[in-house]
């Protein structure tokens, strides 16, 4: 699998410590392709991850968080459909149980539709993410980004300051700069210099 380089979602983020965790009486995979993947995916070996974990989906394709981290290879190499029908299956197979991780899919889904421009589908799925999992800064920041996308500006602004509330240290800056230079009334730029202010707080 010819990889390129680019990240369109960050594999910092949302990244779990693979093996053996416990939620509950859930059990999350702990087979040795898996285990390695997750490891290789970590440490930025995306074709190693890529083999060892299509090795886990071929001998295993009921492992649900098997499909949600090869949906971030796939995207990471441009294969967006690939990609979408992993993740599709990650929030098919992963048990409803496990919200940590059904949180993570739904996001990376929600990634996916927006880089294909499906903004609506987008922005269903990161809501969807946030009510499994409310106390992730970054979904917040990553649905108001998606809000200043479609000029949903109020709901942005929203977005940012529960960002913020969740965690001061958020990096919100860049999107603030957009957002002060596409709010289209004063009110709103009031609004975003508010938020703003809670940032020089940090």
């Amino acid at each position: 699998m010819k990889t390129t380089g680019k990240f369109i979602i960050t594999l910092s983020i949302m990244m779990f410590i693979c093996g053996i965790s416990y939620a509950g009486n859930l059990v999350r995979p702990e087979s040795e392709n898996y285990v390695n993947g997750v490891t290789a995916l970590n440490n930025g070996d995306i074709e190693t991850a890529y083999t060892l974990l299509n090795a886990e989906i071929e001998s295993n394709p009921e492992n649900g968080y098997a499909h949600c981290y090869m949906s971030l290879i796939c995207n990471a190499c441009n294969d967006i459909v690939l990609a979408m029908k992993a993740a599709n299956s990650s929030i098919e197979l992963i048990p409803e149980a496990d919200k940590e991780y059904r949180s993570f899919a739904y996001y990376t889904r929600s990634i996916l539709w927006g880089n294909l421009g499906k903004w609506e589908n987008a922005i269903k799925d990161i809501t969807e993410s946030i009510s499994l999992n409310p106390q992730d800064a970054d979904s917040f920041k990553t649905r108001a980004e998606m809000y200043v996308n479609t000029k949903q500006y109020e709901e942005a602004i929203d977005d940012l300051n529960h960002a913020l509330s969740i965690d001061k240290n958020t990096d919100v800056t860049e999107l603030m700069m957009k957002l002060i230079e596409s709010v289209p009334t004063e009110e709103l730029a009031a609004k975003v210099t508010n938020v703003m202010g809670l940032m020089s707080l940090k």
